[in-house]
C-alpha cells in the first residue's frame, strides 16, 4: 500500500517536471518568435524610412510627412572623416544604416508617428549637395527675436515656412525679460534664439524637454552657438541645418561631408572649365573670357575659403557674373 502511494508521488513529480519542461519550452519558443518578429518588423522600418530619405534627398524643396510605427529613431554623426565621408548613421530597434556620405540633419534621437522630411540645394554658385532635414510633429521650433534681429529671423521664418508640416512658432520680443514660453506638451522643444541669451525666467512655465541654440549674422554668413560650442554657417541651407541638428559636432560633422563634396564638385568643374578654355578656336575665341584661370581659380577657391573659414563672397560674385555673361555672349555655362 505505501508503495503504491509512492508510486503515485513519484508519478505526479514527473508529470509535474515535465510539464513545466515542457511548458517553459512554449514560453521560450513564444518569446523568441515574439523577439524575431519585432526585430523583422524594426528591421523593415528602417528600411522603409531609408529609402523615405533618398527619395526626399532627391526632391529639393519639397517638404512631406510619412506617417511611420512609433519607433524612436536615433542619428549620430561623428568627426571621424576620409576622404570622401564621415561616421554617421541612422538607427531604430538596434538596427542601423549608414550615411557616410549623406548630408543628414536631426537631432540625435527622435520620436513619433509622423516623419518629416525636407531637403535643400546648397549652391556656392553652383551646385554643391543636397541637404536633408529630418524632424517629426512632436517637436517644436520656436524663433524668438526682437526688432534689430528681424531681417534674419524673418527671413528664416520665410524659408520654414516652406516646410508646412513643421510645428513652429514665432515671438518677438520688444524687453527680452517679458519672454515667457508656454508649455504644450510637446516631446521636444529647439528654441532659436537671435537675441542673444535668454533669462531662466523665459523657462518657468514649460516642463517639456527644452534646448537653445544663439544665432548670429545675416542670410549669407554667421555663427550657431550650441550647448557644446559655437560653429560658423555660410548661407541659409547651411544655418537651416543648424536648427535641426542636436548640436555643434552633429552639426560640424555633416558641414565636413559637405565640404568634401564641394571640393570634389568643384575639382570637376575647374577640369571642365580649364578643358573649355583650351577648347576655343579662332571662331569664339572671345569666349575664354569666361574659362581663364582667374575663373578657374575662384572655382578651386570656394571649397578653400569654406575650409579655411575665410570670404568667398568675391569667388562667388566672380563665377556668377561670368556666368552671366557667357550665357548673354552664346558661350557655354560655367555651372
Amino acid at each position: 500500500m505505501v508503495k503504491a502511494q509512492l508510486d503515485v508521488q513519484y508519478n505526479w513529480v514527473f508529470i509535474l517536471i515535465a510539464g513545466t519542461v515542457i511548458l517553459s519550452f512554449f514560453v521560450g519558443a513564444a518569446v523568441w518568435y515574439k523577439n524575431t518578429q519585432e526585430q523583422k518588423i524594426t528591421a523593415n522600418i528602417v528600411v522603409n524610412i531609408e529609402s523615405i530619405l533618398k527619395t526626399a534627398k532627391e526632391n529639393p524643396k519639397t517638404a512631406q510627412t510619412t506617417t511611420i510605427p512609433d519607433v524612436s529613431l536615433a542619428f549620430t554623426c561623428s568627426l571621424e572623416c576620409s576622404d570622401y565621408g564621415c561616421a554617421s548613421d541612422f538607427s531604430g530597434g538596434g538596427i542601423s544604416r549608414t550615411t557616410e556620405t549623406e548630408i543628414v540633419f536631426a537631432l540625435d534621437a527622435i520620436q513619433g508617428t509622423q516623419l518629416i522630411t525636407w531637403a535643400l540645394e546648397w549652391n556656392l554658385p553652383y551646385k554643391i549637395a543636397n541637404f536633408l532635414y529630418v524632424t517629426t510633429d512632436h517637436i517644436r521650433y520656436i524663433l524668438v527675436y526682437d526688432e534689430s534681429s528681424s531681417s534674419l529671423a524673418l527671413a528664416v521664418n520665410s524659408l520654414l515656412a516652406e516646410n508646412s508640416y513643421l510645428t513652429k512658432e514665432t515671438i518677438k520680443v520688444d524687453e527680452i525679460t517679458s519672454l515667457v514660453l508656454t508649455d504644450k506638451n510637446d516631446m521636444h522643444v529647439r528654441v532659436i534664439s537671435f537675441i542673444g541669451e535668454l533669462p531662466s525666467s523665459a523657462f518657468t512655465d514649460i516642463d517639456d524637454s527644452i534646448d537653445v541654440i544663439i544665432v548670429e549674422g545675416n542670410d549669407e554668413k554667421g555663427t550657431v552657438t550650441f550647448d557644446d560650442g559655437e560653429a560658423d554657417y555660410y548661407g541659409m541651407p547651411l544655418l537651416i541645418g543648424a536648427l535641426f541638428s542636436a548640436n555643434k559636432e552633429f552639426y560640424s560633422c555633416n558641414v565636413q561631408k559637405a565640404l568634401l563634396q564641394g571640393k570634389m564638385v568643384s575639382e570637376v568643374y575647374a577640369a571642365r572649365t580649364k578643358a573649355l578654355y583650351e577648347s576655343f578656336g579662332t571662331e569664339k575665341e572671345y569666349c575664354t573670357y569666361y574659362f581663364d584661370e582667374t575663373i578657374q581659380d575662384a572655382i578651386t577657391g570656394i571649397p578653400e575659403g569654406l575650409e579655411d573659414n575665410t570670404d568667398i563672397s568675391s569667388e562667388i560674385e566672380t563665377l556668377e557674373e561670368a556666368n552671366d555673361y557667357a550665357i548673354i555672349k552664346g558661350c557655354p555655362r560655367l555651372y
